[in-house]
């Protein structure tokens, strides 16, 4: 169990650094945006993001998913085949989404985007299309173990947007049209650059309509799943938008985009977890590892929302020479990102329930669970954003993540029935319970901050959570460590 679990970690460290990096770069963007831009054209920027968030998800239609399962379980020559009609696929679909967005631009802008320049909603349409298709060698990689190459690509789309954005935003003074200019030209240099590796793995004439099939047969139930999953995303932005305006968009997107700090690390594991539970199997006696998982990431999850609990307010308001983290006008957002980052730490323990319907090849009950966090997730919007703004649209978010993840676990009992570690997970919700309402109820001053964030893994460790062969693992590995010579 412990090699597995070795094996999972280093590959969740690499593949979700990738991940990371990919993404980090809407962070790192955070101090020039919400120090540049006002509210309102910061929530045209969030628009954008979640309207290419979402599209990506329905361009991709399950069958990324379904690829990587066919991938990772065929030969060599199968591999090729499956490789060749999912490229195929993609690469028909995202030209033709790229050329119906040029068309409608000018009737989709003020719907999609809330505004009349049509540029922007014309440069979205075709990073789309061309995320979707550098996207697919990416996920070839993670399926053939090539970390480096995963990396690569995510570092060039890192400080290649980091660096136009600056360029076009500070220097040419572009606005927001720069924001999404820089992203065109780094998916158009990633899709050029990935041509290659497909170049030498294609092969257009073993393009097969029976392997497309047998893959969308797993895959399409995905598409609607994926979908709800980006409603849950989508729908907040929006129904604040026709609920309050830009403004207020705005803000609750910048604090949004912190509490998704707690999401890049549920999908930097997910990079590799997905892999993983499709190479052991679902054999009962995997089962143990499964459940000696979920206590370790849960553990871990509950630490970091712990830690953005206590100290969001620090953080949006650290300094970087002349200016903050986040732009003044920003600041109320961050009492949105304790419940933002709670709705993804339930997000992460839905995705842990995964294995058992991709095992069973269950996919529909993903949408299922998805759809019902979705439906959900509207209608606590239209409930609680009249009542509390922007943090009403927050609540909402992680009261659906929760729903999501308990109709899941439900699911599992009979689909593949796992006998969790109890014990372990009561001490770390119990430990976040004890650390909210000590937080909720005493002074915000540094020394009880620091106190509370050393009190979790305190908590845990005094109550028991590591069993006895763990803790001797601790120590064997901290008796490896070198020591500093006697003087």
């Amino acid at each position: 169990m412990l090699k597995e679990i070795l094996n999972l970690s280093k590959n969740t460290l690499v593949y979700g650094l990738g991940h990371i990096l990919a993404r980090i770069i809407t962070f790192l963007l955070l101090p020039l945006y919400t120090n540049i831009f006002t509210p309102d054209e910061y929530g045209i920027i969030s628009l954008a993001y979640v309207l290419m968030g979402f599209m990506s998800v329905v361009m991709h239609y399950g069958l990324d998913a379904a690829l990587m399962k066919r991938y990772i379980q065929s030969d060599l020559i199968e591999k090729t085949i499956y490789f060749s009609s999912a490229w195929i696929s993609f690469f028909i679909t995202s030209i033709s989404f790229g050329l119906i967005i040029s068309i409608l631009r000018k009737f989709l802008s003020p719907v999609l985007l809330g505004i009349n320049d049509d540029r922007l909603i014309l440069l979205v349409g075709w990073i789309i299309a061309l995320d979707v298709m550098w996207s697919i060698p990416q996920l070839i990689f993670r399926a053939e173990e090539k970390p480096l190459a995963y990396i690569a690509f995510s570092l060039i789309n890192v400080l290649g947007s980091l660096i136009l954005n600056v360029l076009f935003v500070l220097h040419f003074k572009m606005g927001v049209y720069g924001v999404l200019l820089s992203n065109f030209i780094i998916s158009s240099i990633l899709f050029f650059s990935t041509i290659p590796f497909v170049y030498s793995r294609i092969n257009l004439n073993k393009g097969s309509i029976a392997s497309w099939k047998k893959m969308m047969k797993f895959g399409l139930p995905l598409l609607p799943s994926g979908v709800f999953a980006m409603m849950m995303e989508l729908a907040d932005r929006y129904i604040l938008k026709e609920m309050t305006d830009l403004h207020t968009v705005g803000i609750y997107s910048s604090g949004y985009k912190l509490g998704m700090l707690m999401m890049l690390i549920v999908m930097g594991f997910n990079m590799a977890w997905q892999p993983f539970f499709l190479k052991i199997g679902g054999d009962d006696k995997n089962k143990p590892l499964y459940a000696r998982i979920n206590s370790y990431v849960f553990a871990l999850l509950g630490f970091l929302w712990v830690i953005l609990f206590l100290w969001v307010d620090n953080i949006v308001r650290m300094e970087f020479g002349s200016i903050s983290l986040y732009g003044e006008k920003y600041w109320s957002s961050a009492s949105i990102v304790p419940w933002i980052s709670l709705g993804y730490v339930f997000y992460g323990l839905y995705l842990l329930q995964l294995p058992g319907v991709f095992h069973q090849e269950k996919s529909l009950w993903i949408a299922v669970s998805r759809g019902i966090g979705a439906i959900s997730n509207i209608i606590f919007n239209l409930y609680f954003i009249p009542k509390y703004g922007a943090q009403g649209a927050a609540i909402a978010t992680c009261i659906s993540f929760i729903i999501m993840f308990i109709i899941i676990f439900i699911i599992n009992l009979s689909l593949f029935p796992i006998s969790y570690e109890w014990g372990r997970i009561i001490r770390i919700f119990f430990t976040m319970g004890v650390i909210f309402l000590l937080y909720s109820t005493s002074s915000h001053d540094y020394t009880n901050k620091y106190i509370l964030t050393l009190y979790y893994p305190l908590a845990l460790a005094l109550t028991g959570f590591l069993y006895k062969s763990e803790i001797n693992i601790i120590k064997k590995t901290l008796n490896l460590w070198p020591k500093e010579p006697n003087l």
